[in-house]
């Protein structure tokens, strides 16, 4: 696991390559703080090099690929590859990056793990490949040189890489099918610019400061987080997931290509289906996700909530290895949220080594400048705080790798909102109502009313003009009226939008891929590698488990008004019947309002920057601010937040260099 970035001159350019290449390095080094690596590229030639933070040992090895100069500007200088190095498999010398082939014509920076290396190594080998070091990094090497582009196909595991083809004088990237792991780009006549966070691209000056607004107005309106390729800073692009792209270093010329597509079925009831046998192989295909995902060369925790999916994990390892693991959990002392209760019912019952972390709002406070500044983009609630100092507690025992439960509820229907597609479905594809299957879940009425919000927030009201639309939407979410008027009124086309006619796999198929499964693994990919730690999550990544419970029929996903119905029978005997029989989804829940209340005070002059006018109404946040940030009583909803989440992006990213320069001294620190 690492960060990778690089610039690549496309005309005669003065451009401080060695400057920006180390730049954007430092820039990503929590993400790898054991050491760096940079490829100097030229027209005739390529010379490794190295950057303080290159260990000794790798200077005076004897390598293939060993650095043979300080990074800086030479004569023909075309471009530079650069890595930031978070040891984990293959943790000596061979493991630093960039890496070559024998033949020294392919180059390769890589952030990710590719978990099926060995059975490829393995395949590779029969092939005619050799090998000189024992890592995964070096198999994509052989991979790409055996099966070209295509070789992304082969790979089950969670990767954002980039190859250089000598031969071919390209570039060649590629990222993972679901978005475990992140790949941003800038590129204009002069330069392509890759990185694995914005903040290193921005910090290198290759981009600048500019707010987009058709991102920011569906952060506010639709609750979504870049969801297209320009996300919040205009300029920056994302590699989307499951794509991969080439740029001819000579023409400058880049393409983009799309290589997977999840298959679901389009099936809502399947006469033969065997529940029995559907359950023991999703069980046979979990264990071994999580099997593979243990392969590490340093030790591997897991997080742990209390929830259906960090459980089920705990108890897989568990009965794997024959022995518990260290387990990682946030709690509160508010018992109506904290979920360290069932958490230990779970280390108890794995015999695992229990570790606990209080956040307070207090904390919250302290760390609000690094949890926006290390998210690069605002955030939806204090949740995400939860998960950042677990994290945090993960670091602090000296671990390197932890297991997550990240895109079980997109898997496995774990979510309220996808009643609303089950319940339709059956209304529509059985021919019966709904409302027994609403009576079975205890919480009939709610579900009524949530069945009828979704549905004209997703479908009806598309019937209406613009302007009518937006006025619903303000006033289903009451925080939005305290946007910027002429804002609103400038994205009211972005309004638009498909009616919801989804089945249940659809909506989850659409979750899944670069919507809000993304997010959440945007979310943890921050979180655990601003603190240096690597978070492995098979129910995201595995595309063995994911294509085939994609490939069941919709309705059978839920039963008796059961969320997650198939993964509570196929979890059986690994996960506590406790946990199985939970009814009380919770997630990282925190005490949101009650810590927006409690900091208030010292976040309002936030509100007082004068940039925010163009997106939010601040006279009239401040004028009602006591009323809107002191309601710790009042359910929450986890939408207010974003206000001060929004306020503090706009300080640390549109304070221009000096101001990001400020949190990356911060962060040294």
């Amino acid at each position: 696991m690492c960060g990778i970035a690089g610039i690549i001159g496309l005309k005669d350019t003065t451009i401080d390559f060695a400057g920006t290449a180390t730049c954007m390095n430092e820039t990503l080094r929590h993400r790898g703080p054991d050491g760096e690596g940079y490829l100097l590229i030229r027209n005739d030639d390529e010379i490794p090099a190295f950057g303080e933070d290159t260990p000794q040992s790798i200077i005076h090895s004897q390598i293939l690929h060993k650095p043979l100069r300080i990074v800086e500007n030479i004569p023909n200088l075309k471009g530079i590859l650069s890595h930031r190095r978070l040891s984990i498999i293959d943790i000596t010398e061979t493991g630093h990056q960039p890496i070559c082939n024998a033949h020294k014509n392919l180059w390769l920076v890589f952030n990710g793990e590719i978990y099926n290396y060995i059975e490829l190594r393995d395949e590779l080998s029969k092939l005619g490949h050799t090998f000189h070091t024992s890592t995964d990094t070096e198999v994509i090497l052989a991979a790409y040189a055996e099966w070209g582009y295509e070789c992304v196909n082969r790979f089950n595991g969670m990767w954002a890489f980039v190859i250089y083809d000598k031969s071919k004088k390209q570039l060649f990237a590629s990222r993972d099918r679901f978005g475990v792991k992140p790949f941003y780009y800038v590129k204009d006549e002069n330069i392509f610019a890759f990185a694995s966070e914005q903040k290193a691209l921005l910090r290198s000056t290759v981009a600048s400061f500019m707010p987009n607004e058709k991102a920011i107005f569906d952060y506010w309106i639709f609750g979504t987080m870049e969801e297209e390729e320009e996300g919040m800073f205009k300029g920056i692009f994302e590699l989307f997931p499951a794509h991969s792209l080439t740029l001819d270093l000579n023409s400058g010329e880049l393409k983009k290509w799309k290589y997977y597509t999840l298959p679901y079925s389009n099936i809502s009831v399947d006469k033969n289906f065997d529940l029995d046998e559907s359950t023991e192989k999703i069980q046979s295909l979990f264990l071994e996700s999580v099997k593979l995902r243990l392969r590490s060369d340093v030790e591997v925790a897991s997080c742990l909530s209390g929830g259906l999916d960090s459980s089920s994990i705990v108890g897989a390892i568990e009965v794997l290895t024959g022995k518990g693991l260290n387990t990682f959990t946030t709690s509160f002392r508010d018992a109506g949220i904290d979920e360290s209760p069932w958490a230990k019912i779970v280390s108890d019952y794995t015999n695992s080594n229990a570790h606990y972390t209080y956040p307070t709002s207090q904390e919250l406070l302290k760390d609000l400048s690094n949890l926006i500044y290390c998210q690069d983009i605002p955030i939806w609630s204090t949740s995400t705080y939860a998960q950042f100092r677990v994290m945090r507690l993960i670091q602090e025992n000296g671990i390197k790798v932890a297991l997550d439960g990240q895109g079980g509820d997109e898997l496995f229907a774990g979510y309220d909102k996808y009643y609303y597609y089950y319940l339709r479905e059956i209304e529509k594809k059985l021919k019966r109502t709904a409302l027994p299957e609403m009576s079975l879940t205890g919480r009939s009425w709610q579900l009524q009313k949530q069945f009828m919000k979704q549905a004209f927030l997703g479908r009806f009201i598309y019937a209406f003009p613009l302007s009518l639309q937006l006025k619903f939407r303000l006033k289903a979410h009451p925080e939005l009226k305290y946007l910027n008027k002429d804002f609103l009124k400038r994205n009211l086309k972005n309004l638009k939008r498909e009616k919801d006619n989804l089945t249940l796999n659809q909506a989850l198929n659409k979750d899944f891929t670069n919507t809000l499964l993304k997010t959440y693994l945007k979310c943890e990919d921050r979180c655990s590698m601003w603190h240096s730690v690597e978070s492995r999550t098979p129910f995201s990544d595995d595309i063995n488990l994911i294509e085939y419970v994609f490939s069941l029929p919709s309705i059978v996903k839920m039963e008796f008004g059961e969320l997650k119905y198939l993964m509570r029978i196929a979890m059986r005997g690994i996960a506590p019947d406790a946990i199985l029989d939970r009814k009380d989804k919770k997630g990282y829940m925190t005490p949101n309002r009650l810590w927006i209340s409690e900091i208030r005070n010292e976040v309002k002059h936030l509100f007082e920057n004068p940039g925010l006018a163009d997106f939010l109404d601040t006279k009239k946040i401040l004028q009602d601010y006591d009323l809107l940030f002191n309601q710790p009583d009042k359910p929450d909803d986890g939408r207010i937040f974003k206000l001060i989440a929004f306020a503090k992006w706009y300080e640390i990213f549109g304070g221009g260099l000096g101001s990001m320069l400020q949190y990356q001294e911060r962060e040294k620190v």
